[in-house]
Formats: C-alpha cells, sequence, structure tokens
C-alpha cells in the first residue's frame, strides 16, 4: 500500500487512505490508529495489537460509534472521534489495555450441531 512515512518524536508514522489489506501494516505496528470499522477493529484486535478507534461521527445510523464505545467500555481499545483525537492519544494508558478473547470455531460448529440434530 501506498503512503506517506514520517519521524516524530522517536516514532515512526505511516499514514494510508486505503489499502485491500492491512494485514502486514498491522503485523509491522506498535499501535494502530484506525477508523471504528468492524472489520479493522477485529482484524487489528485479533492480531493483539493496541488500538485507538477514531470514530466517523458524520455517518447515519452510526454503528462505529457504537462498537468503539463498547470495545472501550470492555476496555479492548482507546477511542476517539477527530476532534478528540490529539487529547484522547496524549492521556491514552494503551499498556492497560485488555486482550481481545480468541475465537472458538467450535462453539458455532456445536450450536449448528444442535440445531440440525433437534
Amino acid at each position: 500500500s501506498s503512503g506517506i512515512n514520517a519521524e516524530y518524536g522517536g516514532m515512526t508514522i505511516r499514514q494510508f487512505d486505503y489499502s485491500p489489506s492491512i494485514q502486514s501494516e498491522i503485523e509491522s505496528a506498535d499501535l494502530v490508529i484506525a477508523h471504528a470499522g468492524a472489520g479493522t477493529a477485529l482484524e487489528v484486535l485479533r492480531k493483539g495489537k493496541p488500538l485507538l478507534c477514531v470514530i466517523n461521527d458524520d455517518l447515519m445510523d452510526n454503528h462505529q460509534t457504537e462498537l468503539a464505545e463498547e470495545l472501550s467500555r470492555e476496555g479492548h481499545v482507546v477511542s476517539a472521534t477527530p476532534g478528540t483525537l490529539a487529547e484522547v492519544f496524549r492521556g491514552a494508558q494503551f499498556d492497560r489495555l485488555k486482550p481481545f478473547p480468541s475465537v472458538d470455531p467450535s462453539l458455532f460448529r456445536d450450536f449448528i450441531a444442535g440445531v440440525a440434530c433437534s
């Protein structure tokens, strides 16, 4: 993915608007700052990376707000809006975020087996 690289305060910052696959970006990151879309948030959390979700508060029927607030309430992410991003970033304690639970595929399989056999 093409993007902009910058050095700031001992950090390497990589910014890009869109990438069809961000897996390699996530894997190499120490911190991910991304929109609060479900796919992106889950991909980052499954990789065990700290996440600062930036909620697009201009969306109608904004699922990003609900998802980011719930994940934040559970202690898995830090959330902000574009207007609060700098302040939230400065005060965030990313080392206190809780790991996101791993997926247990047998739960779905067992549920379907139970429905099919009843």
